[in-house]
């Protein structure tokens, strides 16, 4: 058997397979006895019709067993010889007998082959922001919030009331809620609301299509109450703050350690973009492609039920899904390239981290990722920071400074 292999787009691999004579008769000779033990010919039993009315009667048969059994083996034997695992069944074309030989082409998906490119001396644009005094004072709002009463009134409902209802649809039974009046991302909805009383019953719109129209009842109206801002809030709050300029600093650092979180998120998210954008020499291919995003979608429909529209999810997250693929790809290749490991050092560092990042006792910790595959995860973890800190070192983020105005219109 003769071979000759090509491969396109990194993961479409065409095989053209080419079977001698010789070779071609052995398993004519195998199709044959085949039908020799089966064959069905009036006046003889099975095993027992002559060779040569065999031969003749079923001639066509034999030829076409032997030459699918041909073509099923050998692209078998070079997936075998050649450590090969398929994504997809085999396109089988241009099957051809010519000079008694045996041709044919296979066609099939294999994981990416290609050749790692340059991921160094590139150079990312980021806009740094700062905190405004409005994210502070709207942070320390939140915190009042968590940490709110509630008071009954009789008064009609009005944005900020916390109001207990019950609701109902068709054929169902009435089921109970607790909403936060402007707090729901439909506004319209909040807005029905508004005036209502305790004891009131009123249709509330949802969206256009009347069948989709719910019964409310009013059950309960409060005024939610913050507490004040002062020394006794904050000592409530943690004894370790001194006052509430102390707390104010607090939120602050917080805000800013998330601020660099997501700044260094949105570089290495460019920075990878960059990178597949330079990896042109492969595609991912699209059996992987389209299982992934057939995943996606049934996961989303978990979660927001099956009725969202297939067809529309599968084109949102195919938006995304082949560029997340193709850098997992080079990702892997990056990590190889470099040689990065994580040793049990590591681990052991990361966890004694997370004990004193949140004052948690380190056994506790420890014991939390013993089981295997949480473990997994803390390795997969480092493996991507260092590889990250790595492709960082090696590339130049270009950073321009946001003003203060700048800040104050992105956060209102």
């Amino acid at each position: 058997m003769k071979t000759e292999s090509k491969t396109e787009k990194g993961y479409k691999k065409t095989v053209s397979f080419e079977i001698d004579g010789t070779e071609l008769d052995k398993y004519r000779k195998t199709s044959f006895e085949k039908f020799r033990k089966t064959a069905k010919v009036d006046g003889f039993r099975p095993g027992k019709v002559p060779e040569v009315m065999l031969r003749t009667k079923f001639a066509a048969g034999i030829e076409a067993e032997a030459v699918n059994e041909a073509v099923n083996s050998s692209y078998r034997e070079f997936l075998i010889e050649n450590n090969i695992y398929p994504l997809s069944e085999p396109v089988i074309e241009n099957i051809d007998r010519k000079d008694d030989a045996l041709t044919f082409t296979a066609v099939l998906e294999v994981f990416p082959e290609f050749e790692l490119k340059s991921y160094s001396d590139l150079t990312v644009e980021q806009n740094r922001s700062i905190i405004t005094e409005k994210e502070v004072e709207d942070s320390l709002n939140r915190l009042l919030d968590t940490y709110s009463s509630e008071k009954e009134t009789d008064e009609p409902v009005k944005k900020g009331h916390v109001v207990n209802i019950s609701i109902k649809s068709s054929g169902s039974d009435w089921q109970k809620q607790t909403v936060e009046i402007g707090k729901n991302e439909n506004e319209k909805i909040d807005e029905q609301f508004i005036g209502m009383k305790k004891g009131e019953i009123k249709t509330v719109k949802v969206d256009e299509k009347p069948e989709h129209d719910i019964e409310v009842r009013i059950d309960k109206v409060s005024e939610k109450i913050l507490p004040e801002l002062n020394d006794e809030f904050v000592k409530r709050y943690d004894p370790a703050i001194e006052g509430v300029e102390g707390l104010r600093k607090d939120v602050r650092n917080r805000l800013e350690k998330n601020r660099e979180l997501n700044e260094s998120r949105e570089i290495f998210d460019k920075l990878a973009k960059k990178i597949v954008e330079g990896h042109d020499n492969f595609d991912v291919p699209p059996t992987i492609l389209n299982r992934y995003i057939d995943d996606l979608v049934e996961n989303a429909r978990k979660q927001y039920g099956k009725g969202i529209d297939r067809e529309m999810m599968k084109n949102i997250y195919g938006q995304n899904a082949e560029v997340s693929l193709k850098w997992e790809y080079i990702r892997h290749k990056i990590v190889e390239n470099e040689k990065i490991t994580v040793s049990d050092e590591d681990v052991k560092s990361r966890l004694e981290e997370i004990a004193k990042e949140n004052s948690i006792d380190l056994e506790k910790v420890e014991k939390y990722y013993s089981p295997k595959e949480k473990k997994q995860m803390l390795k997969d973890y480092l493996l991507d920071k260092k590889m990250r800190d790595i492709l960082l070192t090696k590339n130049k983020v270009s950073f321009v400074e946001t003003s203060k105005e700048q800040n104050e219109t992105e956060n209102n």
